[in-house]
């Protein structure tokens, strides 16, 4: 079988894969813990600015 075709067999069983997929992810929201460490070496100005720079809108 050259790549790109393919027969029914195939085919069923890429359809029976694809319908038997289990997603366990749920959709609640990740809660990250930790802590920042300020070390002084950026302002407080300048970590605004690159907060703003990545953070998403």
């Amino acid at each position: 079988m050259s790549m790109g075709t393919f027969d029914a067999e195939e085919y069923e069983r890429r359809e029976k894969k694809i319908s038997s997929v289990v997603a366990e992810s749920d959709d609640r929201r990740t809660n990250f813990e930790g802590h920042i460490e300020y070390t002084g070496e950026d302002s407080i100005e300048d970590l605004l600015a690159r907060l703003k720079e990545v953070k998403p809108e």
